[in-house]
């Protein structure tokens, strides 16, 4: 699923680029080059003069504002993300054409890539298997980083916000030769974070209290005793890019990216207080209503977590013959958590714990050519392979903040799986006005099979590999009776390989533990859209899409049986709009709502899947005069979870209004001043997790 979208090298970029602008193209959506006026889907292009403005501090902050895509203000880090009712797992996410989510279970680290090395972010929404293969369900999201260049350039930042957050970050490109460009860039991000994570715990009506007093209570009875504290995050990422010019149509790439993250809660906090007001950590409180309550240091200590990748890509580009052929590695070495011992005496404890670890690997080939000198079509065709591999080990660690300390491996699951794949896409010009996108691919998929180890009993447990085979095709038209109007419609195929751990992590060899299940199929997906583009006049322009998708074999999991099984089926519908407008020459403004309900069959009972925010709202206002920029950007998300459930309170998925406002200043030509305000109402309210008030940064950037 490699693919080199390189767009400032590609020759017919080139040729191309002389009528559009970088805004008004994107690769994307049919790996050639297109218009994003009259390409046959929903897509979006984001610039870094885009990312800049919206002083966005990770990639999370800046997908957020699109239509269609819900980010929960609590993710921060991991996964979070939806696009179309759909999570991470399920959509195709590239830095630089390399697929970057986890092997081990799908899921995307959004705030570990690095912001200010972005050149441009690609959106396309819909079924995408046809050309990528698998997780491209609901849509593909292409970060593209700056490039190496010939022109020498420096580019800093500084910036410093609430909850003692900083920024930095530096980027260095030029030519070493005539043929050798590099680009190089660091940076470097940390919080100490906000008050977030709460403990709950149940009442009893009998018991002993050393302690009384008044804890929040919630709807199901339980009671909040306190909390992990502040989640502290630090980001570091290098990158490098090396381009050298073998002639004048032919050209290697090479881009490397390095990141390392780390979390952990600090200051944990407790409602329980003793005769002299001061928090206790350990013991049972009487409540005001009667009921006891026990709680232990245990209950108050969070998680510390660390991830550390590499991603490889080297792409080799022919302008001439239009052929790209790409290598790349996606390295995840380190990822993991860890956990206090509940035998833990205080908060400060540095005893016993536990550690569990799932580093993995992810390997691609692709190679594409491009026909275009067949009369009417223009063919895209290609093959990719690439192999993915997890493994998953539980460690008893004598102090639980120190990774090295490990003291017994529990168990291990390792697994592996392969695929190759053979796709070919016409664009056909039936007319003028009217073009037709077929394609095909076709995936041979082998799971490799794997193990799991357990040391209780010292015994092991093979899982055997099994193959199926995907198609994967797709129909699309577009037609354009001006050049102000593009209506379109589609119809594709889309699946969803299941995640390794769910196919073969076992982590005890007790039958109540979650049973691995290599029998697991894809999930498959039919997807099919209608849409509009329009130019309303010089100051207006407006987008319409509806898409339908019905999901198969949909894998889920069953407490009752302690394993994940394709059971479920899903259904899955909404309207996307956006209108534009520009006011006069300094105001513009933008709207865009998403409209998507969203249903599950259950082993035969269906049921709304209230996961789906059915309202998505984002709204805007923007001024630019002379050295002024000022931007309003305003969101509501409707309630994600049943219309009776109590809002307003830890756990639920409440409704929300938040408006976020940055003013940018052109200090001088290289120099800008920026200060935002995220969350400009201090609104408060609960995405499972409570969301942060009211925050401010000041930041400077700097290019020479």
């Amino acid at each position: 699923m490699l693919l080199s979208l390189t767009l400032a090298t590609s020759a017919q970029a080139g040729e191309e680029l002389e009528t559009y602008t970088a805004e008004d193209v994107i690769i994307t959506a049919t790996r050639i080059q297109e218009n994003t006026d009259t390409v046959p889907a929903g897509v979006t292009v984001i610039t870094a003069a885009d990312i800049k403005k919206r002083q966005a501090t990770s990639v999370r902050e800046i997908l957020q504002t699109e239509p269609g895509i819900y980010m929960s203000p609590t993710a921060e880090t991991k996964d979070g993300l939806s696009m179309r009712g759909f999570g991470s797992s399920d959509i195709l996410v590239l830095y630089d054409g390399q697929a970057i989510s986890s092997s081990y279970d799908g899921s995307v680290s959004w705030d570990t890539l690095p912001i200010n090395q972005i050149e441009r972010i690609e959106i396309v929404r819909g079924a995408g298997s046809s050309l990528y293969g698998g997780r491209a369900v609901a849509g593909i999201i292409n970060i593209i980083p700056k490039k190496a260049g010939k022109d020498t350039s420096i580019d800093m930042t500084m910036g410093y916000g609430s909850n003692h957050t900083l920024q930095q970050s530096l980027h260095v490109s030029g030519a070493v030769t005539d043929k050798l460009s590099f680009g190089a860039g660091y940076e470097n991000r940390s919080t100490d974070g906000y008050r977030g994570y709460f403990r709950t715990a149940a009442g009893k009506a009998t018991g002993s209290a050393a302690y009384s007093g008044a804890l929040p209570k919630l709807s199901d009875g339980s009671y909040m005793i306190g909390g992990r504290g502040e989640k502290s995050k630090t980001s570091e990422t290098y990158d490098i890019n090396f381009n050298y010019q073998l002639d004048k149509n032919r050209s290697l790439n090479y881009t490397y990216l390095h990141n390392a993250y780390n979390y952990s809660y600090n200051n944990p906090f407790s409602y329980v207080l003793d005769s002299s007001g001061k928090p206790v950590f350990s013991g049972t409180v009487l409540t005001a209503d009667g009921k006891y309550v026990t709680f232990k240091p245990s209950d108050f200590l969070g998680y510390r977590g660390e991830r550390a990748s590499n991603i490889h890509k080297l792409t080799y580009q022919d302008d001439k013959n239009y052929i790209k052929a790409s290598l790349g590695l996606n390295d995840i070495y380190k990822e993991g958590y860890s956990s206090a011992s509940t035998a833990a005496t205080s908060v400060g404890w540095n005893g016993a714990g536990s550690l569990s670890e799932y580093p993995s690997k992810n390997y691609t080939v692709d190679f594409q050519k491009t026909w275009k000198d067949l009369g009417r079509h223009t063919i895209v065709g290609g093959f990719a392979w690439e192999k993915s591999s997890m493994t998953q080990q539980l460690y008893n660690i004598k102090n639980w903040r120190d990774w090295s300390s490990l003291q017994s491996l529990s168990s291990k699951s390792e697994g592996s799986t392969k695929n190759l794949a053979l796709f070919v896409q016409d664009e056909y010009a039936l007319s003028a006005a009217w073009k037709m996108y077929t394609g095909l691919r076709l995936d041979h998929y082998s799971k490799g099979g794997g193990y799991s180890y357990f040391s209780n009993t010292n015994s092991t447990k093979d899982y055997a590999g099994k193959d199926f085979t995907e198609v994967s095709p797709k129909i699309a038209f577009s037609y354009c009776p001006n050049a102000q109007t593009t209506y379109f419609t589609s119809y594709g195929h889309s699946f969803n390989p299941p995640a390794l751990y769910k196919m073969y992590r076992t982590s005890s060899s007790s039958m109540s533990a979650v049973q691995a299940n290599p029998d697991l199929r894809p999930e498959t997906s039919d997807t099919f859209e209608l849409g509009i583009k329009r130019s309303l006049d010089e100051k207006n322009t407006m987008g319409i899409t509806y898409y339908d998708v019905t999901t198969k074999d949909k894998i889920n999991y069953f407490s009752t049986n302690k394993i994940y099984d394709n059971i479920d089926q899903a259904k899955r519908r909404g309207i996307e709009f956006e209108l534009q407008h520009t006011i006069d020459k300094d105001w513009k403004s933008y709207l865009n709502y998403a409209h998507e309900t969203g249903k599950n069959t259950i082993r035969g009972q269906e049921e709304t899947n209230y996961e789906i925010p059915k309202h998505l709202l984002h709204a805007g206002l923007e001024y630019t005069h002379k050295k002024w920029n000022w931007l309003l950007d305003a969101q509501y998300v409707s309630q994600r979870q049943t219309p009776d459930a109590v809002t307003g309170e830890y756990g639920s998925e409440d409704a929300f209004f938040l408006m976020n406002t940055s003013l940018n200043y052109k200090i001088e030509k290289d120099m800008t001043l920026q200060l935002g305000v995220q969350n400009l109402f201090d609104k408060h309210f609960f995405a499972a997790e409570a969301a942060a008030g009211r925050t401010y940064s000041l930041r400077m950037d700097y290019h020479f």
